[in-house]
């Protein structure tokens, strides 16, 4: 309800804004934590998820956990077990989250490393699948893996960082990383002591090269320049 202010003779009216938890929002969404997946009041209601009493997380057969890219929710009435998780209702009753999933979320390293981060990085906004009729957690490569054997990378495709000091100095992607990185250090333009890189086997070369870009444009968005050693918004070769 508008609130009358009044000073100097002058009267202004404002509108006084309300706390709002993540679970009001909107849209459907989860947060993770680590043994708990939450959802979001609108996820309970648009998912039915009181009917039902537990939730299976598949992938795609065929494809690894190290290369999923969603995780789609199988809402069922059977019995629990090692891959069928429980739903449990909050106690103000807006939101329900799924717990023992941590077992679960250690297998998708894309995941897993969701839950090291802050609580609006841990946020995830659910998508439906039209062709398998079911909702899924669409997940976005954010270098879960890091090393400082520069040498010794893995030779699958993937997107990486190249670190100093903790620090971001390259966002690039390839269809070798071992082959790339290998490169980096003969060019010896720019000095690094780690990599951190995303696995993404089983997508084609401009998608890949979408995930760069856009970890890119976040980078820009919270620094104002790109990061030191990239000259333009993502490379246009392997």
């Amino acid at each position: 309800m508008p609130q009358l202010i009044s000073m100097n003779g002058q009267s202004r009216k404002l509108r006084r804004l309300q706390k709002q938890s993540h679970f009001l929002m909107d849209e459907p969404s989860i947060t993770l934590r680590e043994a708990t997946i939450y959802f979001n009041a609108s996820a309970r209601a648009k998912l039915e998820l009181d009917k039902y009493s537990h939730c299976y997380l598949s992938i795609e057969e065929g494809v690894n956990g190290v290369d999923a890219l969603r995780v789609y929710l199988e809402l069922n009435n059977e019995q629990d077990s090692q891959e069928n998780c429980t739903f449990i209702i909050s106690p103000n009753k807006t939101g329900v989250s799924l717990s023992g999933t941590t077992t679960v979320v250690n297998q998708i390293p894309k995941l897993k490393a969701l839950t090291q981060l802050s609580r609006n990085e841990r946020r995830i906004f659910l998508e439906f699948d039209d062709e398998l009729k079911l909702w899924y957690m669409p997940l976005v490569p954010s270098f879960e893996f890091k090393t400082n054997e520069l040498r010794s990378l893995v030779t699958a495709p993937g997107i990486y960082q190249c670190l100093l000091d903790n620090e971001i100095l390259y966002i690039g992607e390839s269809n070798n990383l071992s082959r790339r990185i290998k490169e980096h250090l003969r060019d010896e333009t720019m000095s690094f002591d780690e990599v951190r890189y995303s696995v993404m086997n089983g997508i084609s070369d401009d998608e890949r090269r979408k995930w760069e870009s856009f970890h890119i444009t976040k980078y820009v968005s919270e620094k104002g320049a790109l990061p030191p050693f990239n000259a333009i918004n993502g490379r246009s070769s392997n």
